[in-house]
């Protein structure tokens, strides 16, 4: 590319962002108080600009299901700790999930879609603090999510395969240890985010929230491609291969089990040849009684 391609192409690109923030400082005149023609937004955030009419469906869905999230994992929180009856083994580990579910409905909806719905440039709001302890507590919340799911599913694979060793089965002391050894995990995991996450200001006035591995000099992109890798891993190649692994054995098991009472063919026919001979039996009998009773 010659330098007055170059410069072309960095013309439109500077008329393309400064149409595009001029139409955000329409919309959302109360909120936008300054605007940018710098290209460097649109050269990092290549977001697919949605209509008003779309923006607007997407903020009510997700705040639909950002209350509705809420409002369910509170009340199972609250029924399962107001009822002693409830706290069992599986219950516990149902409690812990709710709870990660919640802190994924307070800290990773709302802030997400505020971010990238309301503003087209992904501008942050709400300092460098919040910046990095939310991207630790949303990656906090999934990990711990994830893993419940996992202690679930191995907690319901115990209950079908082992059902006559009640010694193997998750009790409840069992129960609390698996949910701190879950918190430990999650909170470890999510740890690095906490000191490489911070807002950086991508032009004057605009601050946006991301990821700065310079932290670790020179090995800064190696460690964030080694993390990244294992944060996809460990957050959801494993945990989805676990599932399907245990319930596709528990299903398995289920499908090849006997309800019981139920017949197959040769208990069918076990069953109908001894009604037969109780049927000739019980002829018999009342054949000798009217025999004896004709002697008589």
């Amino acid at each position: 590319m010659d330098e007055g391609e170059g410069t072309s192409l960095l013309q439109r690109i500077t008329t393309t962002a400064s149409e595009i923030l001029i139409r955000n400082s329409n919309e959302f005149e109360n909120s936008i108080k300054t605007t940018t023609t710098n290209p460097a937004v649109e050269e990092v955030y290549h977001i697919h600009y949605l209509t008003p009419t779309m923006k607007m469906l997407c903020i009510l869905f997700y705040s639909i299901l950002c209350v509705l999230c809420v409002y369910g994992n509170v009340l199972v929180i609250l029924v399962i700790v107001y009822f002693k009856r409830l706290r069992t083994a599986t219950n516990i580990l149902i409690l812990n999930l709710a709870v990660a579910d919640l802190l994924i409905s307070v800290f990773c909806i709302p802030f997400s879609y505020w971010q990238v719905l309301i503003f087209d440039d992904q501008r942050w709001l709400f300092g460098s603090m919040m910046c990095s302890l939310l991207a630790f507590l949303q990656a906090m919340a999934v990990f711990l999510s994830a893993w419940t799911l996992v202690v679930i599913s191995f907690d319901r694979w115990m209950a079908i395969m082992f059902v006559l060793t009640p010694s193997i089965r998750i009790t409840n002391r069992r129960a609390l240890y698996l949910v701190a050894a879950t918190w430990i995990f999650s909170i470890l995991m999510a740890l690095p985010l906490l000191f490489t996450t911070r807002s950086f200001e991508i032009t004057e006035g605009i601050e946006n929230c991301g990821e700065n591995w310079t932290y670790f000099g020179d090995a800064g992109e190696q460690v964030r491609k080694v993390y990244s890798t294992m944060v996809v891993i460990l957050q959801y190649i494993v945990p989805q291969a676990v599932l399907i692994i245990t319930y596709t054995h528990i299903g398995i098991k289920m499908w090849n089990s006997r309800v019981p009472g139920m017949q197959n063919g040769a208990t069918k026919k076990m069953i109908v040849d001894r009604h037969e001979s109780v049927k000739k039996v019980t002829n018999r009998d009342k054949e000798n009684n009217h025999r004896i009773a004709v002697i008589e």
